[in-house]
């Protein structure tokens, strides 16, 4: 019987990692890709009872705890929340995929699997802006492709996203963009294609998609790069200055991008003045005012899971019609309804995997650190962990810092 589940085992256990490949190319733009993956690498490995006891290995990582700990947390003010149990369990299940992490820690221990695992991430994103650029350029048009059924008309009819928001489109642009840049710099034969897949990555942020957020991550994003990765202080100084002037003159110069940087403060001033919350910079004005309120009523612990949906949908407020279920804002989301100590667990969380990073060469580091800027910047306006596409990044960013190299893995 051992001998059986021996084979067993070690047939199913390294098809997981190839099928969370599957999972990370489905993240930014593909739902049925992503769960192809995630049934299939949970299928091998429940296939695979002799490795279990690898499982309690990766829990033992700080990363994996601190992962676990934060849900647990999360899931205990299902016995303290005054909401509906059906949005406090909507709410807690939205925080499994820390649940994941171990996982992840357990499947992908040996540094090898870094480089395939970012490359199946990047492919999934460039399929996810592939559309867009067919369509900013007038391509598919020209070609007669219809794409306007995988089209998102969530945000502004005046561009067109596929598959994803404008949040999600200009969060997973930017992280490829950091990671294309980061490899030109470390690795100057593949410049021919990763350039160019920036380049891409660039003009989609700024000039075909509404996102205004990711503005503020390829700036931080650039910014960081030049600081950070070139050697020569002069060629330093001057990538700043230039990164500086361009954003002055995009500003200044284009209609679109002056638009969108200058409705942020109109909407809030409308806000401010008038309670204007027909605004996407208003409804999230609006949620974060309700956060605030929660927050104070209850700053250890929070109101508990769902409560910010119960709040929304009372009579009295004027966007209890709108079906969302956090307060676009990871901070804001997690204060209001789970109190200081899981915002405390939360950043001990990334702040570990900042540190774990540390211990990579010197192009994984930056992937994840860069990464990790890219998220809690996207936080601030979206509840980046609460949600799918970004949260499973996040998942896969954990992963990527606890990598070990590959003399080190016993086989």
């Amino acid at each position: 019987m051992n001998q059986i589940l021996q084979r067993v085992s070690d047939f199913a256990y390294p098809k997981a990692a190839w099928f969370g490949l599957v999972m990370l190319f489905g993240i930014p733009w593909s739902h049925a890709f992503f769960y192809i993956g995630l049934v299939g690498m949970l299928a091998c490995l429940l296939a695979s009872p002799t490795h279990y006891r690898q499982l309690i290995t990766a829990c033992r990582e700080n990363i994996a705890l601190l992962a676990v700990l934060l849900f647990a947390y999360i899931a205990v003010g299902l016995l303290y929340t005054h909401a509906p149990m059906e949005l406090a369990i909507h709410d807690v299940k939205k925080y499994r995929k820390l649940l994941l992490i171990p996982i992840f820690l357990m499947i992908y221990r040996d540094g090898k699997w870094g480089k395939r695992m970012i490359a199946a991430y990047g492919c999934g994103v460039f399929i996810l802006l592939l559309p867009t650029l067919l369509d900013g350029t007038g391509m598919a048009k020209f070609l007669s492709l219809d794409l306007s059924r995988f089209e998102n008309v969530g945000y502004s009819a005046e561009t067109r996203v596929y598959w994803r928001n404008h949040i999600v489109h200009g969060f997973h642009a930017a992280m490829l963009f950091s990671v294309c840049i980061l490899s030109v710099i470390g690795r100057r034969k593949l410049a021919w294609l990763l350039l160019p897949v920036a380049a891409i990555c660039l003009v989609n942020i700024v000039f075909f998609i509404h996102g205004r957020t990711a503005l503020i991550a390829l700036l931080a994003v650039s910014l960081l790069l030049a600081i950070n990765y070139i050697a020569d202080l002069r060629l330093r100084i001057f990538l700043v200055v230039v990164i500086f002037a361009s954003s002055i003159f995009a500003y200044q110069f284009s209609e679109k991008i002056h638009a969108r940087v200058s409705s942020v403060v109109q909407e809030a001033r409308n806000y401010m003045t008038d309670s204007d919350v027909k605004t996407s910079g208003g409804i999230r004005l609006h949620y974060w005012k309700m956060s605030v309120k929660l927050f104070i009523e209850a700053p250890l612990f929070g109101k508990g899971p769902g409560a910010f949906r119960e709040s929304l949908i009372r009579p009295d407020n004027p966007l209890r019609a709108e079906t969302h279920k956090h307060a676009h804002n990871e901070y804001l989301t997690l204060l209001s309804q789970h109190g200081l100590l899981a915002l405390l667990l939360f950043t001990l969380l990334v702040h570990q995997i900042y540190r774990q990073a540390g211990r990579q060469d010197p192009w994984l580091k930056g992937v994840v650190r860069l990464g990790l800027v890219i998220f809690l910047i996207s936080a601030a306006t979206d509840s980046s962990l609460n949600n799918e596409s970004e949260g499973w990044t996040f998942v896969l960013l954990a992963c990527l810092a606890n990598l070990r190299p590959s003399d080190t893995v016993k086989a």
